[in-house]
């Protein structure tokens, strides 16, 4: 096939790669100069003193490790390690710098792309399009804002760059998810005068607990655990791990108490600085008054030098695919009407945690054996039904665990190992840190998650046997796999403790989707995320709720 990638960052750049090594003819359109997206310098898409948040353990492709040594590398880093893949694998040959696409239609059946470059505009056709044009471009913004004349300076955390410019003034950020809280402490540091306003509490995690990557205290299978636990018993785990650092989120009043601990903000800055005194947090930002002072929702107003909106991102601008429906874009990447366009992207609403390369991977994955034939979709009216359900509350922000979802898009398009035949390799997986390489079925063996000794891991072996359905843990038997002791206990498995091979997880206020047995039709999805076909890996279901 020829197939058309729109954007050369870091979920275009496998697009491109997978799509050749497996005998397509692939074009990459990116409208900058160079490939990385926001990790780009040039594109203005992050500020200069970001870092990754995800370690060199888990951020990278899954068979290219990164030549720096940076735990947690930086914008710079980052961009040579996504030019490295792009050189090592052939995309650059293959990309148009500077083309920006303006227009995306099927006609004839095949996909006519338009694209601007400085030699004009010319349109070529594909037999399949993968739109991999990044989520953080468009910054949500308040209703109304200041007039010019109100003398207040209004920027979001795309515009902002370095603290040097704010020197001796009085800033307000207002967010408290990641960037929100990086840049009130860099400003603080940086000799500004900084508030913070927060509408909820959030769990902020420094980079390394307890002497370990934040994101290698738990395996795929221990992230399932450790959302069973009542987050009173989460905090004190985490509070043995790093107890300066808990005293001082507790003094600081920052920590939530009560919550939900399945997301976690990543930032080793904002609590020390609120400790310390050098950012005041202030309650939720509600609006602006005509003549530029900020209303809070306690009622309190106070007046600013400048204003930094950190509200997330909006939906991409999508304007280049005119029969694009938003609300009809099955598990968030294809759309209802035809499945040979594939929207490659973290989807904009829901609040995610452990974005990086092995999951645009695996989407990446799931979407070439689709647009081959090699693995099937659900059925038109089953894609429907999920896109009513699920499709019809965009400014809902759920929960997304991009670390299980790379697991059960990967069971999805074959490329994570069949639990119903492999099961030990499955295992071996999910069992162990999320170490890229871990996901292709027959790579290397990763080391064992640090917090994993936390929860009875045999336990778990046997719930996730029982959640495979008695058909599939038979046959598993029957093929010496699975020993008849092990399927015994797991057939002893309580009901409503098997966990479903997919990694469900939960929600806020809401428990895990619980196990069907193989065949048995679908319930209602108390989670609210959803539920995709999974026919094609041979576990039997009809179904995979996630």
């Amino acid at each position: 096939m020829r197939i058309a990638v729109i954007g050369a960052g870091p979920a275009g750049l496998t697009c491109a790669k997978q799509a050749l090594e497996r005998g397509h003819q692939a074009v990459v359109y990116e409208r900058t100069a160079d490939v990385g997206g926001i990790w780009n310098p040039a594109s203005a898409g992050a500020y200069a003193s970001v870092r990754m948040q995800s370690s060199r353990m888990s951020f990278p492709y899954s068979d290219h490790p990164p030549a720096f040594a940076a735990d947690f590398p930086t914008l710079a880093e980052v961009h040579g390690y996504l030019r490295s893949y792009a050189g090592e694998f052939g995309v650059l040959p293959v990309t148009r710098f500077g083309a920006e696409v303006r227009s995306v239609v099927k006609r004839d059946g095949r996909w006519q792309v338009t694209a601007r470059s400085g030699a004009g505009q010319a349109t070529e056709a594909f037999d399949a399009v993968m739109v991999a044009s990044g989520e953080l471009w468009e910054p949500r913004m308040p209703e109304h804002l200041p007039p010019t004349a109100a003398g207040v300076q209004v920027i979001t955390a795309k515009d902002y760059r370095s603290p040097e410019p704010f020197a001796g003034r009085r800033v307000l950020v207002v967010g408290g998810g990641v960037s929100g809280a990086d840049i009130a402490a860099e400003l603080a540091a940086g000799g500004a005068t900084v508030e913070w306003s927060v509408r909820h509490r959030a769990l902020f995690l420094p980079r390394t607990v307890g002497g370990a990557y934040n994101d290698a205290l738990f395996s795929y299978i221990g992230r399932v655990a450790m959302e069973e636990l009542p987050y009173r018993d989460f905090l004190a785990r985490l509070e043995e791990l790093e107890p300066r650092y808990f005293a001082m989120y507790r003094e600081s009043g920052l920590l939530p108490t009560t919550g939900f601990h399945g997301a976690v903000h990543v930032n080793d800055r904002i609590v020390p600085a609120v400790h310390r005194g050098d950012v005041r947090v202030r309650p939720a930002f509600e609006r602006f008054e005509p003549q530029g002072s900020v209303v809070f929702a306690d009622g309190l107003r106070a007046r600013y030098d400048t204003v930094v909106l950190c509200l997330g991102y909006g939906l991409p601008d999508y304007s280049f695919l005119p029969g694009l429906v938003r609300e009809e874009l099955y598990e968030h990447f294809f759309p209802l009407a035809d499945p040979t366009l594939a929207i490659v992207n973290t989807p904009v609403d829901t609040e995610a945690f452990g974005t990086a390369c092995p999951y645009f991977e695996a989407i990446a994955g799931w979407a070439l054996r689709v647009f081959e034939g090699t693995v099937a979709l659900p059925e038109p009216a089953e894609r429907a039904r999920w896109c009513a359900e699920h499709m019809g509350r965009l400014g809902d922000r759920r929960y997304y665990d991009c670390w299980l979802e790379t697991v059960r898009i990967g069971l999805l398009s074959g490329t994570v190992a069949d639990p119903a035949v492999d099961f030990a390799g499955f295992w071996r997986t999910v069992s162990a840190q999320v170490g890229p390489a871990g996901l292709r079925p027959g790579g290397p063996a990763q080391d064992a998650a640090v917090q994993d000794g936390l929860f009875d891991l045999a336990e778990l072996r046997l719930r996730l046997l029982a959640g495979l359905g008695e058909p599939v843990l038979a046959g598993l038997v029957a093929a010496g796999s699975v020993s008849t002791g092990d399927a015994r206990r797991a057939r002893q498995v309580p009901a409503g403790r098997a966990i479903a091979p997919w990694l469900p997880y939960r929600q806020r206020g809401h428990a895990p989707v619980a196990a069907r047995p193989a065949g048995t039709a679908a319930a209602a999805d108390p989670v609210g995320v959803g539920t995709v076909g999974l026919g094609t890996v041979g576990l039997g279901t009809a179904e995979v709720a996630r």
